[in-house]
């Protein structure tokens, strides 16, 4: 029996062998949000490191899904996401551009926003002088964190998004992506203008006939913006202009 129990030809009957060393990949089911989330995250990642070129055309199916699997490890298929998250790539491409402009409008909204409140802590609404002062400040103080905000690469690249679609709509190319555009321009425009509405409600000011909050909000921003693309060519250009700051009581001058 002991012979048996050794001989190489009947061990196996008598021996539980040893398990083998897989590497097993455990797959995990995602949502059809997390999925999409997860690759315009990609598509993301891949504009802000390469650039909008003329389009977001380099944004492929193929170097998105790739990037995925680079950077997460997880590999996600052509049949994951075509027509059961986007119709087509174009519609992607369409997404992942709209989504850059979207959180990078909500991040200096925020930005403008929190400046404003602190800005607000300190006004001093003791005499007409002041209150225009404070109104001026405050308008000063949410524009320069606007453009601090937007001094970043992440919002060069939505600059080059504006001038693109810019170019489409008068080449009337590009109709969806314009749209999509101003959709959040105007989603971001209404915010601005629940900002600066409150600022004219504190100091007590209104806007003067024949003109709208929405007209103040366009044009701030529009300086705003034009300051930004002319600190490409003039970095130095803000450091020349005088800075007051009359919340505090002090005298202006």
């Amino acid at each position: 029996m002991r012979f048996l129990r050794t001989h190489p030809l009947v061990a196996s009957a008598f021996m539980s062998p040893e398990p083998a060393e897989v590497e097993v990949a455990a797959k995990v089911r995602r949502t059809r949000d997390e999925l999409r989330d997860l690759v315009l995250e990609a598509g993301r990642d891949l504009l802000m490191s390469e650039g909008l070129g003329t389009g977001a055309e380099h944004l492929t199916f193929k170097r998105v899904l790739a990037h995925v699997e680079e950077t997460t490890g997880v590999r996600v298929t052509n049949a994951s996401v075509i027509r059961r998250i986007w119709d087509n790539q174009e519609e992607f491409q369409l997404e992942v551009i709209r989504s850059v402009a979207d959180i990078q409008g909500d991040l200096e909204v925020e930005a403008t926003s929190q400046a404003f409140d602190e800005a607000v802590a300190m006004v001093d609404l003791n005499s007409p002088e002041l209150r225009r002062a404070s109104l001026s400040e405050l308008i000063r103080v949410t524009c320069a964190e606007y453009i601090s905000s937007a001094s970043t690469s992440d919002a060069a690249i939505q600059m080059a998004l504006a001038t693109y679609i810019s170019a489409n709509s008068r080449s009337g190319r590009g109709s969806p992506l314009v749209e999509s555009f101003r959709m959040t321009n105007d989603r971001l425009t209404r915010r601005y203008m629940e900002l600066y509405e409150a600022g004219l409600q504190l100091v007590g000011w209104r806007m003067k006939p024949g003109l709208s909050l929405r007209d103040a909000a366009s044009v701030i921003s529009a300086l705003a913006e034009g300051v930004l693309m002319r600190l490409v060519a003039e970095p130095e250009l803000l450091t020349t202009i005088p800075q007051v700051r009359p919340l505090d009581g002090a005298k202006v001058p």
